[in-house]
């Protein structure tokens, strides 16, 4: 997993380093009051019982709702949710936990006030946290095709010394894996080739005639997206390869099914537009932004310390 691809999806914002996301509020959206937010407690849904799971990951969303940007929540009014399930696919038990942030307008019909607190219960869209644990569907991987061929996703930047991942036009995402293994291997040249032999027809052929003509040790180098007419795999010494690789099946330990063996984090919004740094800087009450500072306030070296 190494960085193929410079970062880009960043801005800085107090010296901290924000993630940037695709989407953001409508341009016509007010700027949130300035008013209290309330918190809620988090809602579970559990359709597994795994107590340890369940104990690490309300740290987490707790963690977050302790950060300095949400301790005291001005704007926004936050929301948490947990749901653990099975995932018989991989063998494993699986986890969805969120943070919502939504806006507080004072001026809308539908906001509400807590008449104990005087805090206030946002409406509309907001911005959320996801953190999925054991779920590949972030890094589009199918489960049911488990030596399906894919595009390894390019690294573009790291927060906090993890790296940091771009999976089609998707949000980046925070991917946070066991030390001990990796999730995905990269295809050599000549497995790929054999394998699309092994399909027949005019491709079969075409490889067939490539796989004749490799150099001594160039079919166990790995293999990358062809970028010349003519070539079934690509060479990977090309500028900017995009290397094929495939699931490591043995990545997941199902004899620990209720562990934290893989998590994503991805930082989502709710409307069309990229905000710019200035964008931060001139709408500190917006969720999209408090989300943002919740995320690179929170120490996740702590969620990776769990991996296992």
């Amino acid at each position: 997993m190494r960085s193929t691809r410079a970062a880009s999806c960043f801005r800085r914002l107090s010296q901290a380093t924000l993630l940037c996301v695709a989407l953001s509020l409508p341009a016509a959206a007010a700027e949130p009051d300035d008013l209290p937010g309330v918190t809620t407690p988090t809602a579970q849904t559990l359709r597994k019982k795994a107590p340890e799971l369940q104990r690490k990951l309300m740290g987490v969303l707790d963690g977050l709702k302790q950060t300095p940007q949400l301790a005291d929540p001005r704007g926004v009014s936050v929301r948490s949710g947990l749901v653990i399930k099975s995932h018989p696919e991989l063998g494993v038990t699986s986890a969805e936990a969120t943070l919502l942030l939504l806006p507080i307008r004072k001026s809308d019909r539908k906001t509400e006030v807590d008449k104990k607190t005087g805090r206030y219960h946002g409406v509309g869209e907001g911005n959320t946290l996801e953190i999925k644990v054991n779920d590949l569907e972030r890094l589009k991987i199918n489960t049911a095709q488990p030596d399906a061929v894919f595009y390894e996703p390019p690294q573009v930047g790291s927060h906090q010394g993890i790296p940091i991942y771009q999976v089609g036009g998707a949000t980046p995402i925070l991917v946070l894996t066991a030390k001990d293994r990796q999730l995905w291997r990269r295809v050599t040249a000549k497995e790929y080739l054999e394998r699309i032999i092994r399909e027949g027809g005019p491709d079969g052929e075409a490889a067939k005639k490539q796989l004749g003509q490799l150099a001594p040790g160039a079919g166990d180098k790995p293999a990358c997206v062809p970028t010349r007419r003519g070539e079934s795999v690509g060479s990977c010494q090309d500028s900017d390869p995009t290397y094929l690789v495939k699931l490591n099946t043995g990545y997941f330990n199902t004899k620990k099914p209720d562990a934290i063996q893989l998590v994503t984090v991805r930082l989502g919004a709710a409307s069309h537009t990229r905000p710019s740094e200035s964008y931060f800087q001139e709408h500190p009450r917006d969720p999209l932004t408090q989300a943002a500072k919740a995320y690179d306030q929170y120490d996740w070296k702590q969620l990776a310390a769990l991996v296992e």
